[in-house]
């Protein structure tokens, strides 16, 4: 019934006030749903997502030389509703050498189903700590920005607990981060997280209606002194992670059985400082809440990180610029560069051309130098573009390579004389030499419309078309009728292929009749290839002098 008289002001404070109490009724469900969360209620639920244990090194070359201040453990709500994660236990499993270890192997008799423990720490129970669907909870000893201090360049003053250590190697935290309690370590002096350099590092998740610090003890193994580890029943555990040396890893070094993980991980570089973390495979996607693979064995959930920034998962690495372009659209990549040289810069879409002994593809994001070869990595976020504008289906694709955060990227800048591969039109027009910098010979050169497009044509009659979309052409530039070379990068542009000319020089044109000379006859003029390489002195055999064809005897 459509009503005609506004609402009075009482009605408007009823409709206010009931609007109110849905929202209030809503928050107390979603509290008593999360409150009573048992360590079965947890599983399969939170897991640990990811462990930057590894450390890296003090930037700028600053003593002392290694850096572990910026280790964390982050736990990762997995599922598709709020959890209360509040009293969970996070324990950390005996790292003693070897013969003194507990591992899996020991597990029998009247240790069997357990694991050994040389800390427990807790997240404050009491008030509920909520975790949202597709969210993290970042535990670590010094919750403060570090980005500055350390490579990986790691901000944690958003952490959401950390240990308030005594200890002057760790005494640096964050008021604004509440505490983790510590609840047993076996050493009393260590009342921080005693992450092991390059592992044994196992982590395992408890929530018990117990205190565990009641747990039995025990000493290291064939030990009847020293410190005392601590006994807990993994039956109680929510999820657990064997993380193994990274210099020798040996499933002999597990701390827990194949029941609660039937694998182990560890990083993938075997150097310690490594700046390196082991975070779970991300298996699928629920719009935009990640979900990562939790099939209770490591080896096979996890894998090796070189970004170790909180809260980043699926990220890729890629050897060559052909296994860039052929990683999925939207990925983190670190892409490496093994003498990539960067061809040209096309200033309209501020995009860079890159190229390596696999292929090419475009960088943008980030200042590079036309003419220099690159050796180091870059880190950006792949996406491929469909370029062909008018017809369908699709005739061809640019693959990318955006940075957003240049301090991620490091490489070496070397000068270079371009050296361009030489093709036949038919060859250069295929997706597999996109971005490529290639020579095309003996071309005819025709204007097309209003001249701002060529069309090159060999003497088969195959033809592609050019243009001097990069700007570097003079304005006053006249292109010639034939050329005996034409040195650009290829791609495709509008509705066809297209060579793009690196510079004037790169255009050579044809000229009548061939003049045979002595050396000293040309010293000090405009001297090429036939690839449009400019020389710095002539060679034998056939040459292009000031743009005539020229055989040095």
């Amino acid at each position: 019934m459509q009503r005609d008289s506004p609402l009075s002001a009482n009605e408007v404070h009823i409709i206010k006030y009931n609007k109110l109490m849905k929202k209030l009724f809503t928050l107390l469900f979603v509290f008593l749903a999360v409150l009573s969360a048992s360590a079965e209620d947890l599983q399969g639920k939170l897991v640990i997502g990811k462990v930057f244990y590894a450390g890296s090194t003090r930037l700028n070359g600053a003593t002392p030389k290694n850096y572990l201040c910026h280790l964390y453990i982050e736990l990762y709500n997995n599922s598709a509703e709020a959890i209360d994660v509040a009293g969970t236990y996070v324990a950390m499993a005996n790292s003693d050498a070897a013969a003194a270890a507990w591992t899996a192997a020991d597990m029998v008799d009247d240790k069997a189903g357990m694991a050994i423990f040389k800390q427990v720490f807790q997240i404050p129970a009491g008030s509920p700590v909520v975790m949202e669907p597709g969210k993290s909870l970042v535990i670590t000893n010094c919750a403060i920005d570090h980005s500055e201090i350390a490579e990986g360049k790691v901000n944690l003053s958003n952490a959401d607990f950390e240990l308030k250590s005594t200890n002057a190697a760790f005494n640096f935290h964050s008021d604004a981060v509440p505490a983790l309690s510590v609840v047993y370590s076996a050493n009393a002096s260590q009342d921080y997280i005693n992450f092991m350099n390059p592992g044994p590092d196992g982590i395992a998740l408890f929530k018990a209606d117990t205190d565990i610090a009641a747990c039995a003890k025990t000493y290291g193994k064939g030990k009847d002194s020293g410190n005392e580890l601590i006994v807990i029943p993994m039956a109680n555990s929510i999820d657990a992670v064997d993380i193994v040396k990274q210099k020798t890893p040996s499933a002999d070094d597990k701390r827990f059985t194949a029941e609660y993980d039937a694998g182990f991980t560890c990083t993938a570089d075997p150097g310690t400082f490594n700046c390196q973390a082991v975070a779970r495979k991300v298996l699928s996607a629920d719009g935009d809440r990640k979900v990562l693979q939790d099939t209770n064995n490591s080896s096979d959930d996890f894998e090796s990180l070189w970004n170790v920034q909180t809260g980043v998962y699926d990220v890729k690495e890629a050897a060559t610029i052909a296994e860039f372009n052929a990683i999925e659209d939207g990925k983190l990549v670190k892409l490496a560069l093994i003498d990539a040289r960067v061809n040209a810069f096309n200033d309209l879409d501020r995009a860079y051309y890159l190229e390596d002994a696999s292929g090419a593809t475009v960088i943008k994001g980030i200042n590079l130098t036309k003419s220099t070869l690159l050796n180091g990595y870059i880190v950006g976020t792949k996406a491929t573009t469909d370029v062909d504008y008018v017809n369908e289906p699709s005739q061809a694709f640019e693959y990318s390579l955006t940075v957003e955060d240049a301090s991620q990227s490091a490489f070496e800048a070397t000068e270079m004389e371009l050296v361009a591969t030489p093709m036949t039109i038919p060859e250069a027009c295929a997706q597999a030499n996109y971005g490529r910098l290639v020579t095309l010979s003996d071309v005819e050169i025709t204007k097309i419309g209003n001249g701002m497009n060529k069309q090159l044509k060999d003497a088969a009659g195959n033809t592609m078309k050019a243009r001097d979309l990069f700007g570097i052409l003079p304005s006053d530039y006249e292109w010639p009728a034939k050329a005996t070379s034409i040195t650009g990068v290829v791609i495709f542009y509008m509705t066809g292929w297209f060579l793009m000319p690196i510079s004037a020089e790169a255009i050579v044109a044809d000229a009548t009749g061939i003049t045979n000379v002595n050396a000293a006859d040309v010293k000090g003029l405009q001297i090429y290839n036939l690839q449009g390489m400019r020389l710095n002195s002539v060679q034998k055999g056939l040459n292009i002098v000031n743009g005539k064809k020229v055989v040095i005897k």
